[in-house]
């Protein structure tokens, strides 16, 4: 499949198969068809990584701690709310 698509080649030598990459082929298409969108997506992580580096510099609070559960369960009250 990859050999009737272009991308491999390859040589017979008595029981052995060699197979090489095609360098260039049919996924020159591909990438120059892929390249626009390339180009729009690395603006957009670019823009993301600098809003990103801008928030970390602004935050000066520290991270919330989470909360310590008391152990009690809320279900019984809702039971007895609801009868």
């Amino acid at each position: 499949m990859l050999e009737d698509a272009g991308l491999v080649n390859t040589q017979r030598d008595k029981q052995r198969r060699w197979r090489s990459l095609v360098i260039g082929g049919p996924l020159t298409e591909v990438d120059t068809w892929l390249a626009p969108f390339r180009a729009q997506w690395e603006r957009r992580f670019d823009r993301l990584e600098n809003f990103l580096a801008g928030t970390r510099e602004d935050s000066d609070v520290s991270p919330r701690k989470p909360r310590k559960s008391s152990g009690k369960s809320t279900a019984g009250k809702r039971r007895k709310q609801e009868n």
